[in-house]
């Protein structure tokens, strides 16, 4: 009797983790992660062309603060939609700024390029 228990056994086991409700294709619609939509925001700090380090850079909706490194150049990935680009102590001339916005929108796999010209003659 136990020859026959444990095939029968182990063939009614297989036969329910293979029936079709069970079975979950790695390829199915309800698996796959939402594709976020992105794109890049890269923003460009510098005076007559020179990129300057260490500039503080926000992208205000999104809480997120980077500073520029040795090329002036701060990079976001952020969701589609509308944005703030705001990067602090920026001269113009006359007293520094605390800082400068500039109104952004990122799309889906594009890449929105933002540059602000920090005045370093003008303190």
């Amino acid at each position: 009797m136990k020859r026959v228990a444990i095939p029968l056994l182990l063939s009614l086991a297989a036969t329910l983790a293979c029936s079709e409700d069970r079975i979950v294709s790695p390829t199915a619609e309800s698996n796959r992660p939402a594709k976020l939509e992105s794109g890049t925001v890269v923003v460009f700090v510098h005076w007559q062309g020179d990129g300057l380090a260490n500039k503080r850079v926000e992208l205000i909706e999104l809480g997120i603060e980077l500073t520029t490194n040795n090329q002036g150049l701060a990079t976001f990935v952020a969701p589609v939609g509308d944005y703030t680009v705001r990067v602090h102590e920026i001269n113009r001339g006359g007293p520094p700024l605390l800082f400068v916005d500039e109104k952004i929108t990122v799309t889906q796999d594009a890449e929105t390029r933002v540059e602000v010209v920090d005045c370093l003659e003008c303190v």
